[in-house]
């Protein structure tokens, strides 16, 4: 006789928070000892550029780039979110706000061009915003939000800054997955899923697994240019998305997810320290970790050129 549904899912929630609950939360942050070796960096004189910067990991952050030195320009659609950052920024450095909706590619494809961008070069570029949608919804463009959001939006906006020449030699571009990739492969067919066969986690897990092939892209693609680029897993943080979008597995957790500054921990630690990339790993809790908890993942239905050609096709099609 087959399982129960319940049983099965049941089981299955077991196994995959009793898997990654010790090394994810705030637990195996702690068991690190990385509350007690706070990163040193003297960001003076660079500047970064974070999507998502006013709100959980994105503002966190912006918010320790700042405390260090640098001028950051954060991306956000809320204008006042963007004024409270502003003056929520410590110091010395400081935040220059920067207002677009990245949903939409033909506002992200002008970010390049705007005055306060296109007269800056980046140390530091921070792909971090992110949505994981419980229910289908489209953007006036056609595309699927979240995948506009999570990644043609970066991949457009990443590239634009590159061809512009806005990315110095020597810079960090920085990708934010999550743990949700562990459940997928790569495969394209998840990327931009149609109504009638949408799924929130599916899609989400497809993006973030998609980050780290761009970051491989790029890494053999600008190599000459000595830019560097991560996929960085923060770990579970009680972040404002955590909280919409995931209820129950927040009430399950809430008293052992990471803050946000944790959560950001580890991007703050690439930025000051810059190791040597990794191909088909991602960087947690300050080190070089497999990409893959399940052996089904190493086997993927997509190339890194298939995953590129295919977020191309969509920019062209939209002549953004």
């Amino acid at each position: 006789m087959a399982e129960p549904p319940f049983w099965t899912a049941l089981m299955k929630s077991v196994n995959f928070y009793g898997r990654f609950a010790p090394s994810f939360t705030r637990v195996g942050y702690v068991a690190r000892g990385l509350p007690f070796k706070p990163v040193k960096a003297d960001y003076a004189g660079q500047n970064w550029l974070i999507s998502g910067a006013t709100g959980g990991l994105g503002k966190a952050t912006a918010l320790r780039a700042t405390a260090k030195g640098a001028t950051v320009y954060a991306i956000g659609r809320n204008v006042q979110a963007l004024a409270d950052l502003v003056q929520e920024a410590p110091g010395p450095g400081k935040i220059v706000p920067v207002t677009c909706d990245l949903s939409s590619m033909s506002a992200v494809g002008g970010l390049a061009k705007r005055p306060e961008i296109a007269a800056v070069k980046f140390d530091v570029v921070v792909n971090n915003v992110g949505l994981l949608m419980r229910e289908y919804q489209a953007t006036p463009e056609g595309l699927e939000t979240s995948y506009a959001t999570n990644l043609l939006g970066h991949w457009i906006l990443t590239e634009d800054l590159y061809k512009a020449g806005l990315i110095k030699s020597g810079a960090a571009v920085i990708n934010v997955v999550s743990g949700g990739l562990y459940n997928l492969g790569l495969n394209k067919k998840m990327l931009n899923i149609p109504e009638e066969h949408f799924n929130g986690f599916a899609a989400y897990a497809a993006h973030k697994r998609a980050q780290i092939a761009l970051a491989e892209h790029w890494r053999a693609a600008w190599a000459a240019d000595g830019i560097k680029t991560y996929a960085v897993h923060p770990g579970w943080a009680d972040t404002a998305g955590v909280k919409t979008s995931l209820p129950k597995f927040r009430k399950i957790l809430a008293p052992i997810l990471r803050n946000d500054h944790e959560g950001a921990d580890t991007i703050d630690w690439l930025a000051a320290t810059r190791p040597p990339e990794v191909v088909d790993e991602i960087w947690f809790d300050r080190k070089a970790r497999t990409a893959h908890a399940y052996p089904h993942t190493r086997n993927p239905r997509t190339t890194i050129p298939d995953i590129v050609a295919f977020l191309d096709a969509d920019r062209a099609r939209l002549a953004v």
